[in-house]
């Protein structure tokens, strides 16, 4: 049996994780609904039984895959080879048909691609849509003709920038990147052939240079870095395969051996060419070496000064942001852009960062991506997604910059003003750094602070309407959905995306105050806070026949590690996800606890676990 690639990837992730994982990080990971998990979770323990591996869950802890380190590298193999399987995901299969019309100067017809991503033809003929709209990024145009088929049509140059972007792509499935640079710096074979596309004359071309290399780097001693060596390889690659039915980048003039260098990339390309009997023509030669046609690099067409600033404006706008006033970004940005368009000889850049910062910074990826586009539509080279996220990181490290210097002024209204407001600071303070308290009031007293200070936030356990003031009303001890509706509010009045406003409060524990008074309010709003949180994190319901106990046991908690008197002991074998859960509750109130309290604390757990009823299994299945 075949996975999916949501299975496949579910597969990983169990292989990868250290310990166990939930149903429910599965599913937030794969974008799911839990139940759907449970469903792939069957096919996955069917398919892991059939590789002799097992899949375990067990209630209140999750699930893992149980084998060794080799069968879990076995397990990642297999799992590569799938990429060759019938089933291909949406994106893939549009992969897979520009690799097929590439292979080819004649019309491949839609019965032959439909036989070649097996699936049906309305499914072919809205990813040839979707593929189309895709390939004018690059230059390159879908040609179709009535009986004949389908063809791409470009310049040649084009057509080879868009394979490049699409192979270098794969690189970011992490097993076959360390694949790769593991081979070329202990100058080792791979074991198995590399699965890099999943078509197989591009597999085979890749495997076949990428061997050659290795047996030259060892003839010669010095390889050149591993990125750059990889480039290289993915543009011999596709050059054989369009140079073997006569696609050239320009002219038949041949190089002649004396033109040669004859170094390590020199000695790479000719013997390939060697072994394809392929002609080594002047034009492609630049083109395996990365080096543009023209003499010029991109940064000598640019006024690169001129360029970052409007870069920086343009994407300001569109992701409505004031980026100008950034001083080190223009500085940063202009460095990086003089650097990544001043090299004659392109490298294939890679970025580990990619898919996360699409995930995390969809408007601002889309935003850069734009606008590079427009600026340097004449050196299709140099852009490709890993490109766009290297500027991106800029952007963010300005963004992380200006959110940590920026606050938003909140004041706060509850029924006195005091006592429990206190309580409602801590804990939206201890999710949300960027506020600034302008001050308490009571329900009665509110307008006359609103109006005397000027917030730009109130935070009310009361509704209070008719004011020029956004207010967000939350219940007397804020929820997560309460927290996320202010964290919400802040980004948008700091303009900055939602993941840039958390936590950064250091762990400091909290000292007695002088003032017995106020010390004593503390102590209690921190014990209270803290008994609440842990209700609502931990994953078993305490029962009612502990509850008492369990509120006081944490009151006294709290009160031994400030006064210094924690629970002595050796640290005991509990679940690391719930340790974590509760180290985490005490940390965000400036307490550090130890392993003895943690455990203390967890038994109330198992006691109440006892006498309830067994709890879902973990994969769905029934009680």
């Amino acid at each position: 049996m075949s996975l999916s690639n949501r299975q496949r990837q579910i597969v990983l992730q169990l292989i990868s994780a250290e310990g166990a994982v939930t149903a429910k990080q599965l599913a937030e990971s794969a974008a799911v609904s839990v139940r759907t998990v449970k469903y792939d979770l069957t096919d996955i323990r069917d398919w892991l039984a059939a590789k002799d591996s097992v899949l375990k869950s067990a209630p209140r802890k999750g699930i893992w895959i149980e084998a060794s380190e080799a069968a879990r590298t076995a397990l990642r193999e297999k799992i590569d080879d799938q990429l060759a399987d019938n089933y291909l995901a949406p994106n893939e299969r549009i992969l897979r048909m520009i690799l097929i019309l590439s292979q080819t100067g004649d019309y491949t017809t839609q019965q032959q691609l439909q036989a070649r991503v097996n699936v049906s033809q309305t499914t072919v003929n809205n990813d040839l849509k979707k593929l189309a709209v895709y390939l004018e990024q690059f230059n390159v145009k879908l040609i179709s003709k009535n009986y004949y088929g389908y063809k791409l049509n470009g310049t040649e140059l084009a057509i080879r920038r868009l394979l490049e972007q699409l192979i270098t792509q794969q690189l970011n499935r992490k097993t076959l990147m360390a694949e790769l640079v593991d081979s070329l710096n202990t100058k080792t074979e791979p074991k198995r052939a590399l699965v890099l596309t999943g078509e197989a004359t591009f597999d085979h071309a890749f495997n076949t240079i990428l061997k050659e290399a290795i047996r030259l780097g060892k003839q010669e001693g010095d390889m050149p870095d591993p990125s750059a060596l990889i480039a290289t390889i993915i543009r011999l690659t596709i050059g054989v395969i369009r140079q073997g039915f006569n696609q050239l980048v320009n002219s038949y003039h041949r190089v002649e051996q004396s033109q040669t260098d004859q170094q390590y990339s020199d000695k790479l390309i000719m013997k390939t060419l060697a072994f394809y009997n392929l002609p080594a023509l002047t034009d492609d030669y630049d083109y395996y070496l990365g080096q543009s046609i023209n003499a010029k690099t991109a940064a000598q067409d640019h006024n690169l000064v001129a360029m970052t600033h409007r870069i920086i404006l343009a994407v300001g706008a569109l992701v409505d942001h004031d980026f100008s006033h950034d001083s080190q970004l223009q500085e940063n940005l202009y460095l990086h852009l003089s650097q990544s368009l001043g090299k004659k000889s392109q490298l294939l850049e890679y970025s580990p960062f990619t898919q996360d910062i699409k995930q995390e910074y969809p408007a601002l990826f889309e935003a850069i991506e734009k606008t590079v586009s427009k600026e340097l539509a004449g050196d299709q080279a140099v852009l490709s997604e890993a490109f766009v996220s290297f500027i991106a990181l800029h952007f963010m490290v300005s963004l992380n910059r200006d959110s940590q210097m920026r606050t938003v002024r909140v004041a706060y209204v509850c029924a006195t003003g005091i006592g429990i407001t206190n309580l409602i600071q801590q804990r939206i303070a201890s999710a949300i750094p960027n506020i600034e308290l302008v001050g308490f009031a009571s329900i009665d007293d509110a307008r006359a602070l609103i109006a005397r200070e000027h917030p730009e936030l109130v935070i009310s356990v009361f509704p209070l309407k008719n004011l020029d003031v956004q207010v967000i009303e939350v219940r007397p001890l804020p929820n997560a959905a309460d927290i996320a509706a202010i964290r919400g509010a802040v980004a948008k009045k700091l303009q900055v995306p939602l993941a840039q406003i958390k936590s950064q409060q250091p762990v400091v524990p909290i000292r007695p105050k002088p003032n017995l008074e106020q010390q004593t309010q503390q102590t209690i709003l921190t014990m209270f806070s803290i008994y609440s949180e842990l209700k609502q994190q931990l994953p078993t319901t305490i029962d009612p026949y502990y509850g008492d106990a369990f509120m006081m046991h944490v009151f006294l908690a709290v009160q031994r590690i400030m006064f210094d008197k924690q629970y002595q002991g050796k640290p005991n074998q509990d679940d690391p996800k719930l340790v974590g859960t509760v180290e985490h509750v005490f940390s965000d109130h400036g307490l550090a606890i130890n392993r003895a309290e943690v455990h203390a604390i967890l038994e109330y757990l198992s006691l109440s676990h006892e006498v309830s009823q067994e709890g879902d299994d973990t994969t769905g299945r029934e009680r």
